[in-house]
């Protein structure tokens, strides 16, 4: 097929995901509640322990985590959980949901390029990516009185925009192994935990062994999280983040050209094993 003709197909894969998210509008209203629910427990959690802000407290957390701002930190922290949640589980999952419905099959059959159904999926996750942030950065004022200036509001969207492909790849990366290992929500469930654990999420980096900070520079997440906390709490402007971005962009097209590699490979796998039909 043409490269006009993969285009259709790739936007007529997109709609179709979207139109299922549509037909069934209460998935999104965990997007509307785990946004607020989870980092505002981790917030009065820590308020409890630190003895309601106590300024020794308070410094020592800003001296590993770069600001003092405790809110901020935590609810920047769950909106990338989320983010990589909705990566991880919608993009890295479609071809698994495909294969339970009974159409992975009928989808390879198509004239289309294969990468249609590894990367158009993920599209769909993009909603519910902008209404994670949509809904944060209300709760923060209206919950705990943290109001954020809005040209900072708009660098951190830009930092989240030029991250989406590197999350994009992660979730297509995913989404190639179901070609060889059918289900691979255990598998999603570990790695989403280690990205909690190694990418500063839920606590500064800063807190980790030497070794598993090294661990963390060589993943997308740790520079995404961190560039949205400077921009957003530390004032910071985008270009001061420029090298973190740069390096963000070459573990995206790394991440992509390793997922269509490994989505080539289990494909001719499947092909000869019958995989394709099998739960």
């Amino acid at each position: 097929m043409s490269v006009a003709a993969d285009i259709r197909a790739f936007v007529a894969s997109a709609r179709k995901e979207l139109r299922i998210m549509r037909r069934y509008p209460t998935l999104l209203l965990s997007v509307l509640f785990w946004p607020i629910l989870l980092p505002a427990a981790a917030v009065l959690m820590g308020r409890a322990y630190s003895g309601s802000n106590d300024p020794q407290a308070i410094q020592a957390f800003a001296q590993r985590a770069g600001t003092s701002e405790v809110t901020g930190f935590v609810f920047v922290g769950y909106a990338m959980y989320m983010w990589l949640s909705a990566m991880l589980w919608g993009p890295g999952s479609a071809l698994r949901t495909e294969q339970l419905r009974g159409s992975l099959e009928a989808i390879f059959l198509t004239p289309t390029s294969r990468l249609v159904p590894l990367f158009a999926p993920p599209v769909a996750a993009l909603p519910a990516i902008i209404l994670d942030f949509a809904v944060i950065f209300p709760a923060m004022w209206l919950l705990f009185g943290v109001v954020l200036p809005v040209d900072a509001m708009l660098r951190a969207v830009a930092v989240a925009m030029v991250g989406i492909p590197a999350l994009y790849a992660i979730g297509a990366l995913f989404a190639a192994s179901v070609l060889r290992f059918g289900e691979v929500a255990p598998v999603v469930q570990l790695v989403r935990g280690m990205f909690v654990l190694a990418c500063g999420i839920t606590f500064p980096v800063a807190m980790l062994p030497v070794w598993a900070q090294v661990w963390a520079k060589l993943m997308p997440p740790t520079y995404i999280v961190d560039d949205i906390r400077r921009v957003l709490l530390g004032g910071e402007g985008v270009i001061d983040v420029a090298g973190d971005i740069a390096i963000v962009l070459a573990l995206a097209a790394l991440a992509a050209i390793l997922s269509v590699a490994v989505f080539r490979y289990l494909e001719a796998s499947a092909r000869r094993t019958g995989m394709l039909g099998q739960f």
